[in-house]
Protein backbone atom coordinates (compact mmCIF):
# COMPACT_ATOMS: atom_id res chain seq x y z
CA UNK A 1 0.00 0.00 0.00
CA UNK A 2 1.53 3.26 -1.26
CA UNK A 3 1.51 6.22 1.30
CA UNK A 4 -1.23 9.17 1.01
CA UNK A 5 0.44 11.72 -1.24
CA UNK A 6 1.78 14.45 1.41
CA UNK A 7 0.79 17.78 -0.82
CA UNK A 8 -0.72 18.25 -4.20
CA UNK A 9 -0.29 21.45 -6.13
CA UNK A 10 -2.73 22.13 -9.22
CA UNK A 11 -1.70 25.42 -10.99
CA UNK A 12 -4.53 26.10 -12.87
CA UNK A 13 -6.54 27.31 -9.44
CA UNK A 14 -3.58 29.54 -8.90
CA UNK A 15 -3.87 30.82 -12.06
CA UNK A 16 -7.02 31.38 -12.12
CA UNK A 17 -7.13 33.29 -8.62
CA UNK A 18 -4.60 35.84 -10.04
CA UNK A 19 -6.55 36.33 -12.98
CA UNK A 20 -9.28 36.63 -10.58
CA UNK A 21 -7.53 39.01 -8.32
CA UNK A 22 -5.89 41.27 -11.13
CA UNK A 23 -9.24 42.39 -12.83
CA UNK A 24 -11.05 42.53 -9.30
CA UNK A 25 -8.25 45.10 -8.69
CA UNK A 26 -8.58 46.52 -12.03
CA UNK A 27 -12.46 47.72 -11.58
CA UNK A 28 -11.50 49.03 -8.10
CA UNK A 29 -8.40 51.14 -10.08
CA UNK A 30 -11.24 51.54 -12.49
CA UNK A 31 -13.36 52.84 -10.08
CA UNK A 32 -11.47 55.38 -8.31
CA UNK A 33 -10.42 56.63 -11.69
CA UNK A 34 -14.17 57.41 -12.29
CA UNK A 35 -14.36 58.95 -9.03
CA UNK A 36 -11.27 60.98 -9.33
CA UNK A 37 -12.87 62.32 -13.11
CA UNK A 38 -16.12 62.94 -11.15
CA UNK A 39 -14.34 65.87 -9.23
CA UNK A 40 -13.96 67.55 -12.35
CA UNK A 41 -17.76 67.27 -12.86
CA UNK A 42 -20.77 69.05 -12.54
CA UNK A 43 -22.98 67.57 -11.09
CA UNK A 44 -20.45 64.86 -10.10
CA UNK A 45 -22.81 62.41 -8.45
CA UNK A 46 -23.39 60.00 -10.98
CA UNK A 47 -19.91 59.64 -11.12
CA UNK A 48 -19.23 58.93 -7.82
CA UNK A 49 -21.50 56.29 -7.28
CA UNK A 50 -20.49 54.44 -10.42
CA UNK A 51 -16.56 54.56 -8.99
CA UNK A 52 -17.82 53.64 -5.72
CA UNK A 53 -19.75 50.50 -6.93
CA UNK A 54 -16.58 49.46 -8.41
CA UNK A 55 -14.52 49.98 -5.40
CA UNK A 56 -17.13 48.51 -3.33
CA UNK A 57 -16.58 45.24 -5.67
CA UNK A 58 -12.76 44.99 -4.93
CA UNK A 59 -13.83 45.45 -1.32
CA UNK A 60 -16.15 42.66 -0.78
CA UNK A 61 -13.92 40.26 -3.07
CA UNK A 62 -11.09 41.11 -0.74
CA UNK A 63 -13.22 41.18 2.41
CA UNK A 64 -12.15 45.14 3.62
CA UNK A 65 -15.53 45.21 5.62
CA UNK A 66 -14.16 49.16 6.77
CA UNK A 67 -14.14 50.12 3.15
CA UNK A 68 -17.52 48.08 2.20
CA UNK A 69 -18.60 50.40 4.59
CA UNK A 70 -16.88 52.94 3.20
CA UNK A 71 -18.44 52.52 -0.15
CA UNK A 72 -21.62 51.68 0.92
CA UNK A 73 -21.72 54.53 2.90
CA UNK A 74 -20.89 56.94 -0.21
CA UNK A 75 -23.26 55.36 -2.58
CA UNK A 76 -26.43 56.02 -0.43
CA UNK A 77 -25.36 59.34 0.40
CA UNK A 78 -24.73 60.27 -3.73
CA UNK A 79 -27.65 58.20 -3.91
CA UNK A 80 -29.85 60.22 -2.00
CA UNK A 81 -28.63 63.46 -3.97
CA UNK A 82 -28.93 61.46 -7.46
CA UNK A 83 -32.63 61.07 -6.52
CA UNK A 84 -33.74 64.32 -5.06
CA UNK A 85 -34.42 63.26 -1.85
CA UNK A 86 -33.54 66.72 0.27
CA UNK A 87 -30.06 68.38 1.54
CA UNK A 88 -31.59 67.13 5.31
CA UNK A 89 -31.28 63.46 4.58
CA UNK A 90 -28.42 63.90 2.43
CA UNK A 91 -26.93 64.80 5.48
CA UNK A 92 -28.42 62.35 7.96
CA UNK A 93 -27.78 58.96 5.79
CA UNK A 94 -23.98 59.12 5.81
CA UNK A 95 -23.90 59.99 9.73
CA UNK A 96 -26.33 57.63 10.74
CA UNK A 97 -24.41 55.01 8.83
CA UNK A 98 -21.73 55.99 10.35
CA UNK A 99 -22.76 55.54 13.79
CA UNK A 100 -24.11 51.81 12.92
CA UNK A 101 -20.79 51.40 11.29
CA UNK A 102 -19.62 52.66 15.27
CA UNK A 103 -21.95 50.44 16.74
CA UNK A 104 -20.76 47.65 14.47
CA UNK A 105 -16.86 47.65 15.45
CA UNK A 106 -18.28 48.47 19.50
CA UNK A 107 -20.00 45.01 19.19
CA UNK A 108 -17.54 43.20 17.56
CA UNK A 109 -14.96 44.64 19.88
CA UNK A 110 -12.68 46.31 17.48
CA UNK A 111 -13.43 49.60 18.47
CA UNK A 112 -9.99 49.44 21.13
CA UNK A 113 -7.94 50.88 17.29
CA UNK A 114 -7.50 54.04 17.34
CA UNK A 115 -7.05 53.90 13.67
CA UNK A 116 -10.58 52.86 13.63
CA UNK A 117 -12.06 55.86 14.63
CA UNK A 118 -10.09 57.88 12.91
CA UNK A 119 -11.13 55.99 9.44
CA UNK A 120 -15.39 55.99 11.05
CA UNK A 121 -14.73 59.54 11.48
CA UNK A 122 -12.94 60.11 8.17
CA UNK A 123 -15.87 58.47 6.28
CA UNK A 124 -18.57 61.27 7.88
CA UNK A 125 -16.71 63.94 7.04
CA UNK A 126 -15.46 63.02 3.61
CA UNK A 127 -19.59 62.18 2.78
CA UNK A 128 -21.14 65.53 4.08
CA UNK A 129 -17.74 67.33 2.36
CA UNK A 130 -18.75 65.74 -1.00
CA UNK A 131 -22.30 66.05 -0.55
CA UNK A 132 -21.80 70.04 0.30
CA UNK A 133 -18.49 70.24 -1.74
CA UNK A 134 -16.99 71.76 0.84
CA UNK A 135 -13.29 71.72 0.58
CA UNK A 136 -12.13 72.17 4.04
CA UNK A 137 -14.43 69.83 5.20
CA UNK A 138 -13.54 67.22 2.19
CA UNK A 139 -9.89 67.82 3.13
CA UNK A 140 -10.38 66.64 6.83
CA UNK A 141 -12.54 63.62 5.62
CA UNK A 142 -10.14 62.19 2.78
CA UNK A 143 -6.85 62.65 4.92
CA UNK A 144 -8.90 60.61 8.24
CA UNK A 145 -10.06 57.41 5.46
CA UNK A 146 -6.17 57.77 4.42
CA UNK A 147 -4.95 57.36 7.59
CA UNK A 148 -6.89 54.62 8.37
CA UNK A 149 -6.21 53.05 4.97
CA UNK A 150 -2.19 53.31 5.30
CA UNK A 151 -3.17 51.27 8.50
CA UNK A 152 -4.91 49.21 7.24
CA UNK A 153 -2.78 48.29 4.06
CA UNK A 154 -0.28 46.64 6.57
CA UNK A 155 -2.61 43.89 6.52
CA UNK A 156 -3.73 43.51 3.48
CA UNK A 157 -2.27 45.75 0.40
CA UNK A 158 -5.11 45.92 -1.47
CA UNK A 159 -6.51 48.81 1.13
CA UNK A 160 -3.56 50.55 -0.38
CA UNK A 161 -5.98 51.44 -3.33
CA UNK A 162 -8.09 53.62 -0.92
CA UNK A 163 -4.78 55.09 0.86
CA UNK A 164 -3.75 56.93 -2.20
CA UNK A 165 -6.99 58.09 -3.76
CA UNK A 166 -8.24 59.57 -0.58
CA UNK A 167 -4.34 61.00 0.01
CA UNK A 168 -5.17 62.18 -3.71
CA UNK A 169 -8.33 63.17 -2.64
CA UNK A 170 -6.81 65.47 0.21
CA UNK A 171 -4.04 67.04 -2.00
CA UNK A 172 -6.57 68.27 -4.87
CA UNK A 173 -8.70 69.57 -1.65
CA UNK A 174 -5.71 71.33 -0.09
CA UNK A 175 -4.74 72.69 -3.63
CA UNK A 176 -8.10 73.78 -4.57
CA UNK A 177 -7.90 75.74 -1.34
CA UNK A 178 -4.70 77.86 -2.00
CA UNK A 179 -5.99 78.43 -5.33
CA UNK A 180 -8.96 80.25 -4.33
Amino acid sequence: MMPPVKGFIYIGDRLNKTWTHFFIILSGVIGALITLFGLTQNPPQLYYVLGSSLLFITALYFRLYFFVALEIILIAGHGAILLGIGSILQLALPVLLCLQLLIFYFLSDQLNNVFILIGITGIAILSIGLSYANEWIFFIGSSAVAIYAFHAALKNQVALLWALLNTLFATIAIATICLT
